[in-house]
């Protein structure tokens, strides 16, 4: 009698290893899932967050045709950024970018709003990029009513890196950028910056 008792014990002690480790692995495979999805939704975040900030700055500016007189009016993104300070108080980013007179992407990486040195174009930078937010960013399309905002495109900075508009010559450097070029380009794992120029 009792060495029924002990095989059952064991048997019951084997039964419940194995569920153990099908639970761990059901747990496993949900972290995976939950992890793709968190990515997936801060890639989208950050390319919704770009289209946003420049929709409400072109429609804000462009019709005067001059950055430099009016967003720009005595106001410089390096050291204190006065422009982002400026646009957050202007409600021209979404409200989720804006945290102490800063902008920042859904990614946690800054974001910088900068003079292009021409009264008609201003630069958008992306700091602080993931490689899959970078691919998307880089691969996003930005016509809007059969026009094209964007000028050009500098990725991980302008050493040795391709430069894209649809203002150049060279066929190769035309929008919309390849999924190939895109991963290319966005080589760092967390660290890529995006800068696009903007009219």
């Amino acid at each position: 009698m009792n060495k029924k008792i002990i095989n059952q014990a064991g048997s019951s002690m084997v039964e419940m290893l194995g569920v153990l480790s099908v639970v761990g692995m059901l747990s496993y495979g949900l972290i995976k899932v939950i992890g793709a999805a968190h990515n997936l939704f801060v890639q989208n975040m950050v390319v919704s967050e770009a289209h946003d900030l420049q929709k409400k700055i072109s429609e804000r500016y462009s019709f005067e045709g001059v950055y430099n007189t009016t967003l720009f009016s005595g106001r410089t993104c390096e050291g204190t950024d006065t422009v982002a300070a400026f646009i957050c108080e202007q409600k021209l980013a979404p409200a989720q970018m804006c945290s102490n007179g800063k902008l920042h992407h859904h990614g946690g990486g800054d974001v910088k709003i900068c003079p292009d040195g021409e009264d008609d174009k201003y630069v958008m930078i992306f700091y602080g990029l993931s490689k899959t937010s970078c691919v998307s960013l880089v691969q996003t399309d930005w016509y809007t009513r059969k026009k094209s905002y964007i000028y050009t495109m500098v990725v991980n900075g302008s050493s040795g890196t391709t430069v894209f508009s649809n203002y150049f010559s060279n066929e190769d450097n035309k929008f919309p950028v390849s999924a190939a070029n895109a991963m290319a380009m966005c080589n760092r794992e967390d660290d890529n910056t995006v800068q696009m120029t903007f009219f």
